[in-house]
């Protein structure tokens, strides 16, 4: 009797394209199927990008003060108030380097998704090739959480947290409408201004559902946080007495494993997302 021999496959079978649309938890399942069988493989791409976005905490925790920054004929200083000071450069340099590996990720997840085989090479090259027009698909995808971002500390000192939280509810809704342009531009190969389109073409009469994989993500997100924050507060009478550098060390470390295994997560949820809402959008156009 022959050997017989079954090959194991180098990735899992396709989780797309959808065999019928899904409901809101079945999308959050999916999401989740899916970051299971690509995280090994996503790893690299969010440890990374976490790491490239701790750089300006980072850099205020150690650097302080700052340096002057020749602009032109004018010199700005990180002492002075400028608009423009060294802390402002890091800041933009790791929102773009973020934008690339938040595309390689992105590319990554769609090809396990797909049970195609992932290509380090073609990833990275596709990612800095699109690199111009992915920042104004990703502004245009998350403007509304990274303006949110943006002005946060300048709404801390006027509003407590729990007061800032019920402001930021409201955005919610456009981030519903716009999320799905990054997986529309990046799995779709759509350009920017297309990708935008299309997010706000399917979302806009299921915007409640986005609004609800996206409530339901950050609060998946927010317990795995809160679980981790717990684990710091327990070590610190440890680190009651340990100098700035290992404290610091410490939280970036603990953020890393948050940011390593929730942004991928959250790229999942959005990929599968926008999955069933192209479906449901084809589907309502062949009823009509």
């Amino acid at each position: 009797m022959p050997c017989m021999s079954r090959a194991i496959p180098s990735t899992p079978a396709g989780l797309l394209p959808l065999p019928r649309p899904l409901m809101t938890g079945e999308v959050l399942d999916a999401a989740f199927r899916l970051f299971r069988a690509a995280l090994l493989r996503c790893l690299p791409y969010s440890g990374f990008a976490v790491l490239v976005l701790e750089l300006p905490t980072l850099y205020s925790t150690f650097r302080g003060g700052g340096f002057a920054l020749p602009i032109g004929w004018t010199v700005v200083s990180g002492h002075a108030g400028g608009i423009f000071t060294d802390h402002n450069l890091v800041f933009v340099i790791s929102l773009l380097l973020a934008v690339v590996l938040f595309g390689a990720l992105t590319l990554r997840l769609n090809a396990v998704s797909r049970g195609v085989r992932p290509s380090f090479r073609r990833e990275i090259s596709t990612a800095c090739i699109r690199w111009p027009n992915a920042c104004i698909a990703t502004l245009g995808a998350l403007g509304f959480p990274l303006l949110l971002y943006g002005l946060g500390p300048a709404f801390t000192n006027v509003l407590p947290k729990e007061a800032l939280m019920v402001v930021a509810l409201p955005l919610i809704w456009p981030t519903a409408l716009f999320a799905v342009a990054l997986p529309a531009f990046w799995c779709d190969r759509l350009g920017p201004f297309a990708a935008v389109a299309q997010a706000v073409r399917v979302s806009r009469r299921r915007s409640w559902r986005m609004v609800g994989a996206i409530l339901a993500t950050a609060c998946l997100v927010a317990v795995f946080y809160v679980l981790v924050t717990i684990a710091l507060a327990l070590m610190s009478p440890i680190l009651g007495r340990a100098d700035l550098f290992l404290i610091a060390t410490v939280r970036t470390c603990l953020t890393l494993v948050v940011g390593a295994l929730g942004v991928p997560f959250v790229l999942a949820m959005l990929v599968v997302a926008y999955e069933d809402l192209k479906l449901r959008e084809q589907e309502r156009l062949r009823v009509v």
